[in-house]
């Protein structure tokens, strides 16, 4: 049994649907809050219905609780909440599917199959835990004697490490058991290994003439407004997008200020001073410097030569005499302390070999505690008297975010663009969001349109139509041109005609139907036609997304045969984990398109 938990490739096309699904035993309790401030908006305390399933708040907190404290001991100093947020929903999404699934189907996983498989494969996370481990390696028999010892289950802490092992050994049995009703009857035949097994091993080798789209300027090709339209028309379903919501913003830059300016320069001070009493350079370096390239090499920069470096580095740099240390000097970047430590070459080859510490100039506390106040204060003055009025009063100007929808993109918010846009989705228009601060600055909105769910307007989607239509039209010419090409061919030298027609020629070096032809692209029209034309003999004109072309096979290179029989079991199994993974992530993505979601995050969080 446990050799078919092992094989199983659903498993593995499973585990990464499931991994992550299913919320923790260990609940963690600490005062983080993920709400943001929002935190019981509204008169449901639903954060979601999933086919007709329905979340808490307090249920999907606790489980991006449990994200946040997984990731914390994984070593990630600072989680990212947005993706958290995004990544736990998606997991109850999967997890209420799969529970549905083995509920429907009544699959169930015995405490014997949990037991087996926990003893003879635990999970990664158990495997990697210290106190498991001889001379680096999972150490199976301590393994067993902590489950079997009574000690064990009298630790809190012990007994949550078994109790996840086993939570994890059951998905395992339940996803195993799923593979057998979803993908078990898949099955490979010699013919389909023989056929894969020669695409990798017969070869040939082809010389070809040839142009591509990108070779071709645009001005050789024009086309009307009405083609544009017919386009559009004839490709609806390629436009359409989900709701989407227009928005005036207001930006308050995370700029630094003189002050924070006169913190960078006295701790560069302060450094200098340190190393002039005794502090070890290098130490120093990785303890303080903003420069994540060099710091963890002690600030090491290697060697480098003049005009490698932005010109006050430089200077300072080819100044100083090897052991010598400069005074803190100022570049774009920041504040610099830079050690030489030897030269090498001179005159225009002299190279320097240096260490140095940056301190980059950085809004402090003081200063994004201010501007939130800031922010904060326009917010209240534009729910108060109207978005236009409070930008004009403080003199800020206001733009316009352009429609964007929860699954697009606003670069000023990055992932947390669908946090504003389903909340905007609920609001009137006018509506002030509240301060959503990222990296860069804090931003204030205020919903000015919305849109349903629909195709895109014809004006949105123009370029995007306009540069389909040129690269279509450009394929047309390059078939045209290697038509009136193929035509002159006869018994002429294919690269002296292709040379005279100002074509591109290449003899290629020989390739599987596999491979990766250069310039000409894998798995197209090329490649297939290379394998099925005789030994010297001219194509006809291939039409592939990169281009068109006229090819002539210099040589086929029969694959080994007596090889067929060392190489096809593990292809077999390769052909057989493949095929059941496609079925797999196809029977999933189908649920999955099909679950009827209803998503109110937005409700309790805005940093996604």
């Amino acid at each position: 049994m446990l050799a078919t938990f092992r094989s199983a490739t659903f498993v593995k096309a499973m585990m990464w649907i499931v991994a992550g699904s299913f919320v923790a035993l260990i609940v963690f309790e600490w005062g983080a809050d993920f709400s943001g401030g929002t935190s019981g908006r509204g008169s449901s305390n639903l954060v979601g219905v999933i086919n007709g399933t329905e979340i808490s708040h307090e249920q999907f907190d606790q489980q991006l609780r449990n994200a946040y404290r997984l990731e914390k001991n994984r070593g990630v100093a600072d989680p990212d909440i947005s993706r958290l947020i995004q990544q736990e929903w998606e997991a109850l999404i999967t997890q209420t599917i799969f529970a549905e699934q083995l509920a429907s189907y009544q699959i169930e996983a015995s405490d014997r199959e949990v037991d087996f498989l926990n003893r003879n494969s635990p999970p990664p996370e158990i495997r990697n835990i210290d106190h498991f481990r001889t001379e680096e390696k999972f150490d199976f028999a301590k393994y067993h004697q902590f489950l079997d010892s009574p000690s064990t289950y009298a630790d809190l802490n012990n007994k949550q490490i078994v109790l996840y092992a086993e939570k994890r050994a059951r998905e395992m049995v339940l996803t195993s058991k799923l593979q057998n009703l979803v993908a078990g009857s898949v099955k490979v035949t010699n013919t389909q290994v023989r056929r894969a097994w020669l695409a990798k091993n017969e070869k040939v080798r082809v010389e070809y003439a040839g142009t591509e789209t990108s070779q071709l300027a645009d001005s050789l090709v024009t086309f009307e407004e009405s083609e544009l339209l017919d386009h559009y028309e004839a490709n609806t379903s390629d436009y359409h997008q989900k709701g989407a919501v227009r928005a005036s913003f207001v930006a308050f830059p995370k700029n630094p200020t003189p002050r924070d300016e006169a913190y960078a320069r006295d701790e560069i001070f302060r450094i200098r001073t340190e190393i002039e009493s005794g502090g070890d350079f290098a130490e120093l370096a990785t303890e303080y410097s903003d420069d994540p390239g060099s710091a963890q090499r002690g600030g090491d920069l290697g060697f480098f030569g003049k005009g490698r470096m932005v010109e006050a580095f430089e200077d300072t740099a080819f100044a100083l005499e090897p052991g010598t240390m400069s005074q803190p000097f100022r570049t774009q970047y920041g504040w610099h302390i830079l050690k030489v430590e030897e030269n090498r070459g001179d005159g225009d080859d002299l190279e320097v070999h240096a260490r140095h510490i940056l301190l980059q100039v950085i809004p402090g506390r003081d200063t994004v505690d201010s501007l939130q106040l800031v922010a904060e204060e326009f917010v209240e003055r534009a729910q108060a008297s109207g978005f236009t009025s409070a930008a004009n009063t403080l003199g800020i100007e206001a733009n316009d975010t352009g429609f964007i929808t929860a699954g697009g993109f606003f670069p000023l918010l990055g992932n947390k663009t669908s946090g504003l846009v389903n909340s905007f989705l609920e609001a009137r228009l006018g509506h002030v969001s509240d301060v959503f601060d990222t990296e860069r600055g804090l931003y204030a909105f205020a919903l000015t349109d919305k849109r349903e769910a629909g195709v895109r307007p014809f004006d949105e989607v123009r370029n995007q139509i306009a540069g389909q239509v040129r690269h279509e039209k450009k394929l047309a010419l390059a078939r045209a041109r290697l038509e009136g090409f193929h035509s002159r061919v006869g018994s002429s030298s294919l690269m002296e005609l292709a040379e005279a027609s100002r074509l591109r020629y290449e003899s290629t070096e020989p390739f599987s139907r596999e491979d990766f032809v250069p310039t000409v692209g894998k798995r197209n029209a090329f490649t297939g036609q290379a394998f099925e034309l005789p030994v010297g003999e001219l194509s006809d004109v291939l039409v592939t997304q990169n281009g068109a072309y006229v090819l002539k096979v210099l040589e086929r290179i029969e694959a080994d045969t007596t090889s067929f029989e060392t190489d096809k079991q593990t292809l077999e199994g390769q052909l057989l984990e493949q095929k059941r993974t496609d079925l797999a992530e196809a029977w999933f993505s189908d649920l999955r398109d099909r679950a009827v979601v209803e998503d109110y995050r937005h409700r309790f969080y805005s940093e996604f």
